[in-house]
């Protein structure tokens, strides 16, 4: 069933898509500045609430886009079509099975050999090409994907902005700078962006791994790929090979321990077995 499940969404999807734009973060525009009375209200110090400042998925994407554009600006693309288009199809596909189907996301491949990859805020993923050279198969692409869709889902970046200092200036100025720009947002994305560089708590980055080895057992992929990444890189680990992941991740081998404790509580069916070698290899090929 999860088979005919995976063969038939991908299968609608590279039909459906040839032909489109497989990446497209939409108007990145300038910040516009608060207005004066905005300005000093946040000078003069706002009063702070009790409880987290809601931040509604059309804010989210609005950070996400800033945040993705610095990603990009940082690394640069890989502009390779089919690959990309490729990527796209295999994450949108695991994103339709996730918690937050509805949310538009975009898949891309960051110019760098580092292996790494990053998820910004409303759904703004990024692999770089180091990691897709990592990768053996679409069920190991697949995993990493899926991790990265997993910390969008969770809204890792977003609770911890909720819970930063920043949003103590009060609802109603939180929400003009995300619908005005200026400082106060500039703020936000500059927080978002180091948690992005710098990593997130240890602890989302497990909760981040259970949710993969659930989306990719919901499409039907062959979900110990998980395992078989965090393998590949603790051996890359071993070897001096992973030095900006080792500074933003735990290790791979605490990863696998908490992962394996937790897998029972997860309710999954047996592993399908499903890899999809050769077609990752063809769509590989610039």
């Amino acid at each position: 069933m999860r088979s005919a499940l995976l063969f038939l969404m991908l299968v609608c999807m590279f039909a459906g898509a040839r032909g489109a734009v497989a990446f497209d973060f939409g108007r990145l525009g300038d910040a516009l500045g608060l207005d004066p009375e905005v300005t000093q209200r946040i000078s003069q110090g706002a009063r702070v609430v009790s409880a987290l400042i809601p931040i509604s998925d059309e804010q989210e994407r609005m950070l996400g886009r800033d945040v993705a554009a610095r990603v990009i600006g940082r690394f640069g693309l890989e502009k390779n079509v089919r690959q990309t288009r490729y990527l796209n199809l295999v994450g949108r596909a695991l994103a339709q099975r996730s918690d937050r189907p509805v949310l538009e996301y975009h898949f891309a491949i960051l110019a760098t050999d580092d292996v790494n990859a990053y998820s910004c805020p409303g759904g703004y993923i990024f692999v770089t090409r180091g990691a897709l050279d990592m990768v053996r198969d679409e069920s190991e692409l697949a995993a990493v994907l899926a991790h990265e869709i997993a910390h969008v889902t969770e809204r890792h970046i977003i609770k911890a902005l909720q819970q930063s200092k920043l949003m103590q200036v009060g609802a109603e100025v939180a929400s003009e700078a995300f619908r005005e720009g200026g400082e106060l947002f500039r703020q936000m994305s500059d927080f978002a962006t180091d948690a992005l560089f710098k990593g997130l708590k240890k602890t989302d980055e497990y909760a981040s791994d259970r949710k993969a080895l659930e989306y990719l057992e919901r499409l039907g992929y062959d979900y110990p790929a998980m395992y078989r990444v965090l393998q590949e890189l603790d051996a890359r680990r071993r070897q001096g090979r992973t030095k900006v992941l080792a500074r933003t991740h735990p290790s791979p081998r605490e990863r696998r321990r908490h992962l394996k404790q937790a897998e029972p509580s997860l309710h999954l069916d047996a592993p399908t077995g499903i890899r999809l070698k050769a077609r990752f290899v063809r769509n590989k090929k610039a």
